[in-house]
């Protein structure tokens, strides 16, 4: 039942994000259209700094973007409460009492967030990729159909949305870390600490045992008691060690994905390149235009260049000093 769920919630928000996507794309049409802007201008870093855009349009581009990130927030957290796991068995069965249970509530809390923020990267990754394929399958569809417009939005959409993928992903991956690492590891420091302690504590409890007023089968007894203990705290230190590493592992791992930014990179200058090879498509539509009105020129052949009445101004000394406002007198004056 639990996947059926997640399946219903990944889909649900896959529609969320191309219902984002495609009003991103018609908002970003609107006002490049609006200003004349070039496809470079319309890219998210330079739109949102371009001082021609009104307060409200940049507020609701910064809306459309707050709600991408709702929208992915949302879809992991979902997620993660179906893949819920109840540990309450364990608790039954170990017996654990209200201080315990206090630690394993953090540590499951913990836990969960760490999950929520690993299904932040796969959700936006694989949703980003579905509403792609959908994108290029639409434009298939509208260039058998004619529909040019549409087709031409499609391509575009299909730009801004590898662009701002990839940009959003580098953004991501460069501050990511994992929800709820710092809370497990400060859980784990502090029950190594009591294991630490515990362990210091047995030692002397050794050296006391050693002392010779003590009687030697209480010192035996006790001695084999310590023995057994100091195995079982080095065996939970172990375990310790061992539950801590793979947590760290996980963050390591995670932590790997920003060796992805490079590549991140390249497909987001990629999608730019696409952009601008996209703007100078349009160029052939201006040549059609161009062309249309070059041949609406009259022929050369046909124009009389009336060349003898071209004739420039005869400027001798003194129409030049009533140009300039002087008399003939202040005209003779010299300088120097």
């Amino acid at each position: 039942m639990g996947g059926e769920l997640i399946e219903l919630e990944k889909n649900a928000g896959y529609q969320a994000i191309l219902t984002y996507l495609q009003e991103y794309t018609r908002k970003i049409r609107d006002i490049q259209e609006k200003y004349a802007l070039s496809n470079r201008e319309i890219m998210s870093p330079r739109l949102i700094d371009n001082p021609k855009l009104t307060q409200e349009e940049l507020a609701a581009l910064a809306d459309l973007k707050l709600r991408l990130d709702a929208i992915i927030n949302e879809v992991a957290a979902r997620v993660e409460k179906h893949r819920g796991i109840s540990y309450e068995e364990y608790t039954q069965r170990y017996e654990l009492n209200a201080y315990d249970r206090l630690r394993v509530n953090s540590l499951v809390s913990s836990v969960r967030d760490i999950n929520k923020s690993i299904q932040k990267i796969k959700f936006t990754v694989e949703n980003f990729s579905r509403c792609n394929r959908y994108i290029i399958n639409e434009l298939d569809q509208c260039l058998d159909q004619g529909d040019v417009s549409k087709g031409r939005l499609l391509v575009l959409g299909n730009i801004l949305l590898i662009y701002e993928l990839a940009n959003y992903m580098i953004n991501f991956l460069q501050d990511f870390r994992l929800d709820g690492i710092d809370e497990i590891l400060d859980l784990s420091q502090k029950e190594v600490a009591k294991i630490d302690a515990a362990m210091q504590t047995l030692q002397k409890l050794k050296t006391d045992a050693d002392a010779p007023e003590i009687d030697p089968k209480v010192k035996d007894r006790v001695l084999a008691n310590l023995r057994d203990r100091e195995e079982s705290l080095a065996s939970f230190r172990q375990e310790w060690d061992k539950y801590l590493s793979g947590v760290e592992d996980v963050q390591t791992k995670v932590g790997s994905l920003k060796d992805k930014i490079p590549t991140l990179q390249l497909i987001r200058d990629n999608a730019q390149n696409q952009l601008d090879f996209y703007e100078i498509v349009k160029l052939f539509g201006i040549m059609m235009v161009a062309e249309a009105v070059r041949q609406n020129l009259e022929t050369i052949e046909s124009v009389a260049l009336p060349l003898d009445e071209l004739e420039l101004i005869s400027l001798p000394p003194h129409r030049v000093q009533k140009l300039m406002g002087l008399s003939q007198e202040a005209g003779t004056i010299q300088i120097g």
